[in-house]
């Protein structure tokens, strides 16, 4: 390990003590104070110092701080946080006074190339470096700048000399008592060449010195020529030191002598020394102090800063006599004073002496006890008691280390004789005499933890003596939570502390990973709001920057800057922010594939930076150059903010409790701050500047049109609308024309003369943010035309004001257009102001497709040129305009009729013949103006019978006849129709009616079209629900249950009737028919009875029909396009005798296939999703048969407002799988391998949906009805009473027989506890049967009642099998127990077998009364 450099400010610190005269010989030679003189001569090289074991310790330079006795003694009164606070105010200061030109002098550099003086140093950690080395008062926390030597210096142009320097070693100092003297004192003696003294004079009065005084003199001749002046001698420059105060709080410790007239002798203070800084500067000349009356009052030759007037022969002797005086005198001095304190500190770190202090420690001593004496080191020795501390015979030279020792910790100091010993050890190089010190001196915890890691090889308890050094300066921490400032002393401790540790340990070792030493200069900013602390945290960027930390560098420049920016160094925190700046938009290293950055369609070099840093640095520079006066330069950081806030993902808010702002309230917008910033800025600019802000080309960062959605309307289309529903109209009427005829929808897309067209921006804010425009229009130009700059003289177009959007709102604006003659337009741009501040334009043009037609396009980025919007306007022809008469929200009712009417407007030059309508799939709309919806009848039947197609296929588009609605057979320009229609609201909710207008002049012709939309809300006003139960009367075989809820909130609904359809069955109410009245939040009930129905077509074809169509689709056969075989529904209806509504209407028939259709579709389109939409046509059926549709009409009579609402009821009837088989060949069928695993995932869910389809349905026949509630009297004194008993067994099946098997016996796992009989059974207790599909049989039991009591008739289970149906189709019925031959030979069983017992819950019982005991 290479010896360390010690810092400057570890150096030896000799004082100075001049005679008046020694000053007024330095100043008649233009010469500074002799201090600074000498001062201009360290470091000395090669100086070589020895250990306590004479070991041999070579220097490379050795430094020295010179110093003068009347400004430390002026200084060293002043309280020392006091002190601290100053040093800190004026390090502030000069760092304000010159941060302005380090930066332009930095950024020219940087702009001309860069300078190698800065790339490892900065001038504002010089600055602070330099301050802090010229600190030269003594502390009492450590002894660095206590005196080391004093020199006593005089002239021979004196009077007297001898006595000038009798009255200096008699001289009282005046410094507290904690302040070590324990130092060598040296005598100098110059001799001018202007000396009244000849030179033996002067060896003989240099020879009595010695006598007198001891060998630690020197006689110093100069020549001092003045004529002519020497040349100036450049020289470094002097570190700066604090200014001293006007006057000292504190007063001397000891009297000052009398001068010869009796006057008390009083140090004047001495004005601040020139400023000083890396840059080169020059001073004014220092004021001398202790200037008699007789001096010239000015100088013959002017100081000037940075350089000496002195020849080589004097350069020469003070050189000469500095070296001997630190080779000679002050080294071997301190080398003696090591020795002998390494005798006392080695004697009491033996055992017996550490017992017996810690024993004095424990148990009390006096102060007074003291180390043992030792030797003084001087010419004489001498004892000296407490007062010769202060006051210096004329035969002492030195004073007594003993009595140092002795009254080193009065006064409350931390420099005793170990420090000292260190200090001592430190500075000559005994390194390891000098950590085993100050490794004691930590562990007493009397410091040490700063200087150790300047002394030790770097390792990582380095770290750790930094941070017990700073948190003995802090003391203990609050508690978390509340701010905490360190007082100025120890913040000024820990600003020195960094500097030694910066300046004291390698670069390299200081940087490394295992100091990290960066860290330890931001530990020792700590939280402060001073600029130093804030220079502490800009040079650990600067090192962090330098080791490749990037980001903590960047962060470390945000903190520096922040607390500059708090203490009004404007120019330096600007510099600090753009650091940081730069740093955070510097991307990190992407070790990626190139074929990345191709697929992603992305630049190697596109990066944004860190997004939520980046803004708030360029907000404050923003902010800053507006109050420094750049208000261009902040108008232009303030737009550049304008973007959209990026997302981070979640945040987490569990620190809400402790002041973090609580999730429940809404976060603060940055971007308002932006935005309020520019505004203000910008406003200024204008005023001050005027025009000024043209020049600076300034371009909104965000763009509020979205390009690849504004498009052009012309008068004929709709606004609103789903596009894929207007797309869906058009495909419907290309395949309903495409057999018809050959003529095509036109879709030109032009525009008419003199007619206005729209094009709808759609414009979106991205920003968190309200914003306005205003002046907001569209540049057009015609096609052949490159200037874009205004629009032709033929054109209008509108431009609007005072467009507000709010955050992350999105509109569509329409920008009216109006072209006067036949042209080819083209709309380039969008044009809008800012906030009526800037004026802004964006580009309509869409990028075109890439190419990859050549090899040359397809291994680079070749795109086609850009897409612009085209419109063609040419002299108007047919156009037809249609909207609705009345256009006011409109809210329905679910199920209800709306009359409504549709006015179209032949707005163009040519007539029209032929029209047609179509409407989406789920519109129920009806248009027939000449037909009533009421019945020719005025007493139309109960029942009746529907016919249907019974096919998915959608409804035609609707021609309208112009004849039945106008007069004339065409409608001619500037004609006008109303077209009435109904439209039945069938689906709640928010619903768009888009219909689609198709027209051409005459057959042949071109077709064109017109779209118009019309938005409603449809709300539920019933809850209509319907089961189904099987029935134990021989006359229905179902009952059909059905609940009607009112949901209103105060509207009666009337239900006038209900109408039930199906092609299997017949439904007959139970109650006398009539109308109910629903009040709100109110039910009713309607029970119906159902009954087969086979008067109508056979419900075999549709089932046949379904199976032949699942046949081919399990076998991958082509499906042929046939339909369904129509169907009849039979009809009833409940309602009173008058106000029947037959479903026969036209109107009434239309709604009901529509919404059964819808219903039909989508439940299908559910259960099958992997058999296309296409097909489902000509698969399945509209109706199937064993469903019942229920369908009620209702109304509001206070509203006058009426309709129906159409419900899927249950399906009724048992099936058995008729598909089986089919899905059975299906699953067993070997089918083609195929290399694709969705294929078969496919096939699979194909099969799985149509085995579990309603097509497939299996249930069990059989339903059982138990006699219940009997009642039967007996008199048991005649003995046990046979009850009779019946068991009804009914076949739900309308097309399988089946065979049951009723078995009665008691249940072994009967509850004990329950109040009900086990059934005691008597006779036959097994009964087997045969029932017909749709036919019941009774089986006749008995139970043999013991005694009184309720018996559960619970104890039965019942067999099911079910056989192939008939092929004669007879449905007699079998009795009980009887067998027939040839049913027995027909009988071929299905394979579908059943189990049924008695339902949970069920408690069918009968009742035996005794009556012996009422007799």
């Amino acid at each position: 390990m290479p010896p360390p450099t010690l810092p400057t400010s570890l150096s030896p610190h000799v004082c100075i003590l001049a005679s008046p005269d020694v000053q007024e010989v330095l100043e008649g030679a233009g010469l500074p104070p002799l201090p600074e003189i000498l001062q201009c001569f360290s470091p000395l090289p090669q100086i070589t110092t020895r250990t306590t074991s004479l070991t041999s310790v070579p220097h490379a330079s050795f430094a020295l701080r010179f110093s003068d006795v009347l400004e430390v003694e002026n200084a060293v009164h002043e309280d020392e946080e006091q002190r601290a606070g100053r040093t800190m105010d004026w390090i502030g200061s000069r760092i304000s006074q010159r941060c302005e030109k380090w930066v332009e002098m930095l950024e020219t550099s940087a702009r001309e190339g860069g300078s190698k003086m800065w790339r490892d140093r900065t001038p504002w950690w010089e600055e602070v470096k330099r301050c802090v080395e010229g600190d030269h008062v003594p502390s009492s926390t450590e002894g660095w700048n206590h005196p080391v030597s004093l020199i006593l210096a005089v002239t021979t142009t004196a009077a007297n000399p001898l006595q000038a320097l009798q009255e200096l070693a008699s001289r009282a100092f005046d410094f507290p008592p904690w302040v070590d003297l324990t130092s060598l004192r040296y005598f100098l003696i110059i001799h001018p060449s202007n000396s009244p003294l000849a030179d033996p004079i002067a060896e003989a009065l240099f020879n009595a010195v010695k006598k007198q005084y001891g060998l630690h003199s020197f006689l110093l001749p100069l020549l001092l020529p003045t004529d002519p002046v020497p040349a100036p001698v450049p020289v470094p420059a002097l570190p700066p030191r604090l200014p001293t105060i006007s006057s000292l709080d504190s007063p001397s410790l000891t009297p000052q002598p009398s001068g010869s007239g009796g006057d008390t002798i009083t140090p004047a203070p001495t004005p601040p020394p020139p400023p000083a800084s890396p840059m080169p500067h020059a001073p004014r000349p220092p004021t001398l102090t202790h200037r008699t009356q007789e001096s010239p009052a000015q100088p013959d030759v002017e100081y000037t800063g940075n350089t000496l007037r002195l020849s080589q022969d004097d350069i020469q002797q003070i050189g000469r006599f500095v070296r001997e005086f630190v080779t000679m005198s002050l080294v071997p001095w301190m080398e003696k004073c090591v020795v002998e304190w390494n005798e006392n500190y080695s004697s009491s770190r033996r055992l017996p002496s550490r017992l017996f202090s810690s024993t004095r420690r424990l148990f009390g001593a006096s102060a007074a006890a003291s180390s043992p004496a030792t030797p003084t080191h001087g010419s004489s020795p001498s004892v000296s008691s407490v007062t010769s501390r202060f006051t210096h015979g004329t035969n002492n030279s030195v004073s007594s280390i003993t009595s140092i020792t002795s009254v080193s910790t009065m006064g409350g100091g931390n420099v005793n004789q170990q420090r000292r010993l260190a200090e001592f050890a430190t500075i000559l190089g005994d390194y390891r005499l000098a950590i085993s010190v100050w490794e004691t001196l930590r562990k007493e915890g009397k410091g040490g933890s700063d200087i150790l890691p300047l002394l030790s090889a770097p390792s990582p308890a380095l770290a750790l003596h930094a941070d017990h050094a700073l948190s003995n300066l802090r003391g203990p921490q609050p508690r978390q939570g509340l701010p905490f400032e360190a007082p100025a002393h120890a913040q000024y401790r820990a600003l020195v502390y960094a500097v030694r540790w910066d300046s004291g340990i390698d670069r390299q070792d200081f940087l490394s990973s295992t100091l990290e030493g960066e860290r330890w200069l931001v530990k020792a900013a700590s939280s402060a709001e001073e600029p130093p602390t804030a220079i502490l945290y800009a040079h650990a960027a600067f090192l962090s920057e330098i080791k490749g930390a990037r980001r903590r560098a960047a962060l470390w420049y945000l903190v520096a800057a922040e607390k500059l920016e708090k203490t009004g160094i404007k120019p330096l925190a600007m510099y600090f922010f753009r650091r940081a700046h730069e740093l955070y938009q510097n991307p990190p290293p992407k070790e990626l594939s190139p074929s990345f950055w191709e697929s992603e369609d992305r630049s190697t070099t596109q990066w944004e930076g860190f997004s939520a840093v980046i803004p708030a640095i360029e907000h404050e520079l923003g902010r800053l150059l507006y109050t420094t006066g750049d208000t261009a330069g902040a108008v232009r950081y303030f737009l550049a903010l304008l973007k959209p806030p990026v997302q981070h993902g979640p945040q987490s808010h569990s620190n809400a409790g402790n002041g973090a702002i609580s999730p429940l309230l809404p976060q603060p917008s940055r971007t308002k701050v932006f935005l309020e910033d520019f505004r203000v800025a910008f406003k200024h600019f204008k005023v001050t500047e005027g025009d000024a802000w043209k020049s600076l080309g300034l371009q909104l960062p965000v763009s509020f049109c979205q390009v690849k959605q504004t498009r052009v309307r012309f008068p004929g289309d709709a606004v609103e609308g789903d596009s894929a529903a207007w797309e869906k109209l058009e495909e419907d009427w290309a395949v309903f024309w495409s057999v018809r005829g050959k003529e095509k929808l036109g879709k030109s897309g032009k525009a008419a003369v003199d007619e206005t067209f729209w094009v709808d921006l759609v414009l979106r804010n991205p920003l968190d943010v309200e914003v306005s425009l205003s002046g907001l229009t569209v540049s057009v130009r015609e096609s052949s035309s490159k200037d874009a700059e205004s629009n032709p003289d033929f054109v209008e177009v509108e431009e609007l004001d005072d467009i507000v959007l709010g955050a992350k709102d999105t509109r569509t604006i329409p920008v009216a257009v109006t072209c006067k003659r036949p042209a080819s337009l083209v709309v380039t741009h969008v044009l809008y102001e800012f906030f009526s501040l800037l004026p802004a334009k964006e580009s309509l043009a869409v990028r075109g497709r890439r190419l990859n037609d050549t090899p040359v396009q397809r291994q680079g980025k070749v795109y086609a040129p850009d897409v612009l919007i085209k419109v063609e306007v040419e002299e108007a022809g047919q156009r037809l305009h249609a909207h609705f008469v009345d256009d006011r929200h409109l809210v329905l009712a679910q199920g209800e009729y709306k009359h409504q009417l549709l006015w179209l407007t032949n707005s163009g030059t040519r007539p029209i013949s032929e029209l047609w309508v179509l409407a989406g799939e789920e519109d129920e709309l009806w248009i027939d103006g000449t037909e009533s919806q009421e019945a020719s009848s005025s007493s139309p039947p109960k029942t009746e019978v529907l016919q249907s197609s019974n096919s998915l296929a959608p409804r035609s588009p609707y021609r309208i006849s112009l004849e039945a609605i106008h007069s004339a057979p065409q409608l001619a320009p500037g004609e006008a129709i109303q077209l009435p229609f109904i439209l039945h609201a069938a689906h709640h909710g928010e619903q768009d009616l888009c219909m689609l207008f198709v027209f051409r002049e005459n057959e042949g012709a071109q077709f064109h079209c017109a779209r118009v939309t019309r938005r409603y809300e449809v709300k539920p006003i019933l809850n209509v629900s319907a089961s189904a139960r099987p029935s134990a009367s021989p006359d229905q075989m179902y009952i059909l249950n059905l609940e009607v809820e009112n949901i209103t909130g105060a509207s009666n609904v009337e239900v006038k009737q209900i109408s039930t359809m199906s092609a299997s069955w017949e439904c007959t109410p139970l109650l006398p028919s009539t109308s109910v009245v629903i009040p709100p939040h109110q039910l009713a009930n309607v029970t119906l009875g159902v009954s087969r129905w086979d008067s109508g077509t056979d419900p075999s074809e549709a089932r046949e029909f379904v199976a032949r169509k699942l046949k081919a689709v399990l076998q991958e056969e082509t499906i042929d396009p046939s339909e369904p075989p129509p169907i009849e529904l039979a009809c009833t209806h409940m309602a009173s005798g008058s106000d029947i509504v037959p479903l026969h209407t036209p109107a009434t028939r239309h709604f009901i296939h529509c919404g059964r259709r819808t219903m039909t579709a989508q439940s299908t389109a559910a259960a099958h999703p992997n058999i296309p939409t296409r097909l489902h046509r000509s698969i399945f059926p509209l109706y199937n048969p064993s469903t019942v549709d229920i369908v009620l009409f209702w109304s509001l009579p206070a509203q006058k407002r009426a309709g129906h609402i159409l419900l899927q009821g249950p399906m009724l009837g048992a099936e058995h799988a008729p598909l089986r088989e089919l899905v059975e060949a299906a699953r067993n069928t070997k089918v083609k391998r195929s290399m694709y695993a969705e294929t078969q995932r496919e096939r699979a869910a194909i099969l799985e949906a149509v085995e579990a389809c309603e097509w497939n349905r299996e249930l069990d026949p059989v339903a059982v009805f138990v006699t219940d509630g009997d009642v039967v009297q007996h008199d048991f004194r005649q003995g046990p009473c046979p009850v009779p008993l019946s068991f009804t067994l009914r076949n739900l099946s309308l097309t399988h027989p089946a065979r049951v098997t009723l078995k009665l016996s008691e249940n072994p796992e009967r509850d004990p506890s329950d109040n009900l009989l086990p059934p005691p059974y008597a006779g036959r207790l097994v009964h087997r049967a045969t029932i017909e599909p749709s036919r019941s049989c009774t089986a006749r039991a008995k139970l043999w009642a013991t005694r009184p009591g309720c018996y559960a008739l619970d104890s039965w289970t019942v067999e099911t099998e079910v056989g192939e149906p008939s092929p004669s189709g007879s449905a007699s019925e079998s009795a009980p127990g009887s067998t027939a031959k040839a049913g027995r030979a027909s009988w071929k069983s299905r394979q579908l077998r059943y189990l049924q017992r008695p339902q949970a819950g069920a408690r069918p019982c009968v009742t035996v009364v005794d009556v012996g005991r009422l007799a």
